[in-house]
Order: structure tokens, then C-alpha cells, then sequence
């Protein structure tokens, strides 16, 4: 018998909660550890339609990248999304996991996932985590295999990350060898981008004035908060079915993304 416990043991190995930011609240949300696992459920968020899903599937643990209790409840009464996830939840036994900070800052996780997908090499840290001995951090910088020119990289993002549009900073007429990059919200890095010699930075979350900051200087690119995280579910799934094979450990079909374009 393999237990919730067991399943956040494995996580935990791979990417500790000590590694998570102090604003976060990866781990386990909900659930008993002593509880058996039927199977596991893997999104990038926690959704209605994706407990349904885990519900028809006999998943009884969701994992995903997302915590889907981020701020304290004082009430949980079904008035938003939050509580009606929770309260589905409860009634069906379902635990939930999230991952989330930790697994941006460790290797192998988000970030490097994204370089990987890219093809980069020479990767290091971005922004290196304050530990002795400790290779981790958010974000990743690496060399592209060839120079590209600005417009090559812009097809090679959205082509890599399945984007519907892209958003980018006015064009500096340089090539682009030194990507620096850090999925989800991580505009606040652009400065460590440009300490490094970036000639781009890759986020998935960008202000409309941070487009001007450094405009004549690096190659901003917003590609989209779900799309820079969504090979957070392959990581999930890679880990946990190589380590569990007595139940199904399933990829989510149910589209999270919250933002849609016309």
C-alpha cells in the first residue's frame, strides 16, 4: 500500500519545501498523509472540472504546480472558486499537492525544463538561492546552439511554448545567443537578465510600463504565465510514475488556462 505520505515524500526528494519562497504554500493542502492512493490526477491548477475528472478517473490525489489555497479562509461557505474546489474535494476524499516555488527554483524543474525545451546549454542559476552548497535558485540562463536574430527566436518561443500570441519589447536590432529566462511571474528578474548579459529575457508575466525599462538594451518576451509552466506536469508525471507503479499516475486533459484571446 503506498499513502499520501508516501506520494509527498517522493515530491519532497525531489524538490524540498525548505526551497519554496516565503509568500508560498506548496505542499500538502489537503488530505491525510496515512491515506491510501488510488490514483494520481497531474494539472497546472486546481479546477471543478478537474476534481471531476480525478473523481471519474478514481483518482483520489491531485498534484499540480498551482496551490489552489494561497491566502487563509475564515469561512468556507462555497462563495468563490476556492471554497467550491475545497468542499468538492472533502466530500469526494480527494487530497491535493502543489509544488510550486520549490519546483521553479530546483534543478530540473520548471526553469530548466524551459531551457531544455529551447535547447540551451551552459545553463546556470539566475538568481542563485541564498544556501551554502545549494545549486538552486529561480530562473536559468544558457547559450543558444546558433545565434538567432530577434524575429527567429520570436517564432522559436511561440512555437516551443504552443502559444497563441506572444507579447515582446521593441526590437534592438541585436542577435540573440544569451537567453535568460523564468517561467510564470517573473518580471522582477529582468534586472538580473541584464547583469548577466542576457540579450533576451523570457517570462511568462509582464507590466505594460516594465516593456520600456530596458528597451533599447534586451529583448523582453512575455509568452504567457500557463504557457512557460505548463511542462510542470511532465516533470510531476516523470517522477512519480517511475517511483509508483501499483496505480495510475495520469496527466490532466482538462484545459486550465484561465486566459483566452480572440
Amino acid at each position: 500500500m503506498k499513502t499520501v505520505g508516501d506520494v509527498c515524500a517522493v515530491l519532497e526528494a525531489f524538490a524540498p519545501l525548505s526551497m519554496q519562497e516565503s509568500y508560498d504554500n506548496a505542499g500538502l493542502i489537503l488530505g491525510n498523509r496515512d491515506q491510501e492512493v488510488t490514483g494520481i490526477l497531474i494539472a497546472l491548477d486546481t479546477t471543478l472540472e478537474v476534481i471531476d475528472e480525478a473523481i471519474a478517473l478514481g483518482c483520489n490525489l491531485i498534484v499540480t504546480h498551482h496551490p489552489f489555497i494561497f491566502k487563509g479562509l475564515k469561512t468556507i461557505t462555497g462563495k468563490n472558486h476556492t471554497e467550491n474546489c475545497l468542499i468538492k474535494a472533502i466530500r469526494n476524499d480527494i487530497a491535493m499537492y502543489a509544488g510550486h516555488t520549490n519546483v521553479d527554483s530546483v534543478r530540473g524543474g520548471v526553469n530548466e525544463r524551459m531551457a531544455d525545451k529551447l535547447g540551451l546549454t551552459e545553463t546556470s542559476i539566475l538568481v542563485p538561492m541564498q544556501q551554502s552548497g545549494c545549486d538552486c535558485g529561480l530562473g536559468m540562463v544558457g547559450l543558444l546552439p546558433e545565434s538567432l536574430s530577434e524575429t527567429q527566436f520570436l517564432h522559436l518561443v511561440k512555437k516551443t511554448f504552443h502559444c497563441e500570441r506572444i507579447r515582446y519589447s521593441t526590437l534592438t536590432g541585436k542577435t540573440i545567443r544569451k537567453v535568460a529566462l523564468c517561467g510564470g511571474s517573473g518580471s522582477e528578474f529582468l534586472e538580473n537578465a541584464l547583469s548577466v548579459g542576457a540579450d533576451t529575457y523570457l517570462t511568462g508575466e509582464t507590466k505594460y510600463h516594465e516593456f520600456f525599462s530596458h528597451a533599447s538594451e534586451i529583448l523582453l518576451v512575455d509568452a504567457g504565465h500557463y504557457e512557460t509552466e505548463q511542462f510542470t506536469k511532465d516533470i510531476f508525471f516523470e517522477i512519480l510514475s517511475e517511483n509508483f507503479s501499483t496505480f495510475a499516475v495520469r496527466i490532466s486533459e482538462v484545459e486550465t488556462n484561465p486566459v483566452h484571446y480572440l
